[in-house]
């Protein structure tokens, strides 16, 4: 539509997205946001697979149980306990466990 009028802000601005029925969404001239642009399962197990070297064998146990869970595309609920329960060791670990929690603060939603 001619006369459309658009404010953008900040460095995650695309432009107008436009869309012709068919295909991907074309945004300012370009193909969307790739893969990496948010958080992901991936990105996930490898901080977890970072965080074990801090861990004591019990922890570890029960990180690789919670892994082995989340791998076995459990319900959304379900994979919510499993990510919190993640979060929680890693809570306890303190700075090491930081990359852990904020991915899956992401991955829930959270800020």
């Amino acid at each position: 539509m001619s006369g459309d009028s658009f404010h953008q802000y900040g460095a995650g601005s695309i432009g107008k997205a436009t869309h012709s029925g068919s295909g991907d969404i074309v945004t300012g001239g370009k193909n969307g946001p790739g893969p990496e642009a948010g958080p992901s399962l991936a990105g996930l197990l490898r901080e977890i697979d970072e965080l074990r070297r801090y861990l004591d064998a019990s922890d570890r146990a029960e990180v690789d149980a919670t892994v082995e869970e989340i791998r076995s595309n459990p319900s959304e609920e379900r994979f919510g306990r499993l990510l919190r329960r993640i979060a929680g060791i890693a809570a306890v670990i303190g700075e090491a466990g930081v990359p852990v929690i904020t991915t899956v603060r992401a991955l829930l939603g959270s800020s």
